[in-house]
């Protein structure tokens, strides 16, 4: 019953839509919160499965390059992101570790709500949503949600881990929410503006239930026309 997933990953969790910013828990995963774990669902299965990853020492500051099959003058556009540490320990660690696992190749933006936000971050693999499906804690939040930062999605309190938004604009109401950024876009935030909107009007995005569970292998067909990252990875990093 892949409802119970949403108990422990983010990655089929959304922040809501501007207009529906005072709540940051969708009803699906208000909904998984009442599943019985002791059932034989999907989600225990992956509670016992999956170990939490290792805590690795990781650079004060690196950045991270996503090519996209956005179109910008005919040609397919990168966006780039500077993390540093600082600004939210346990957010940047689990990212750098997704970065060099890479996770985020072949990701869908499965979510475009106009003048808010830019989400992605389900596997194109069901089996490194699965690998990934452990939560790490919260970060207090020291830095604010404006336009160009990035951010972890959530389903409440103490549940990240893959799901990330950019903030289209500045999203300060967000700040009081939890949602604490790991990073700043310094390059490439206008040809995020350009990326195809998978469900007009409907600002929860595609069906991340469905989407967790089968991959790209069920999203492109039926979004014949959404992007995705191509490959992601680290250009640059300091010293530990």
């Amino acid at each position: 019953m892949l409802k119970s997933t949403l108990l422990l990953s983010s990655a089929v969790c959304t922040i809501l839509a501007q207009e529906d910013a005072a709540s940051i828990v969708n009803d699906a995963a208000a909904a998984a919160k009442n599943v019985d774990l002791a059932a034989a669902t999907e989600a225990g299965e992956m509670l016992q499965t999956f170990e939490p990853i290792p805590t690795i020492a990781i650079p004060e500051q690196f950045q991270a390059v996503f090519e996209t099959d956005i179109l910008m003058d005919g040609k397919m556009q990168n966006f780039v992101v500077n993390v540093t540490s600082a600004f939210a320990p346990m957010g940047a660690e689990q990212f750098y570790k997704l970065m060099k696992d890479e996770f985020y190749n072949g990701a869908c933006f499965f979510r475009v709500v106009p003048d808010f936000v830019i989400q992605f971050g389900i596997g194109a693999d069901p089996e490194m949503t699965k690998k990934w499906s452990v939560p790490i804690l919260d970060d207090p939040v020291e830095v604010s949600n404006e336009e160009g930062t990035i951010a972890f999605a959530t389903a409440g309190p103490d549940t990240r881990t893959t799901q990330l938004f950019v903030n289209y604009a500045d999203n300060k109401a967000l700040d009081a929410q939890g949602f604490a950024p790991i990073g700043q876009v310094v390059h490439g935030l206008d040809a995020l503006r350009l990326a195809y909107n998978p469900t007009p009007g409907k600002p929860g995005g595609a069906d991340q239930q469905q989407y967790e569970m089968k991959g790209n292998a069920w999203l492109k067909p039926k979004v014949p026309k959404i992007n995705q990252i191509v490959r992601a990875y680290i250009s640059w990093e300091s010293a530990v």
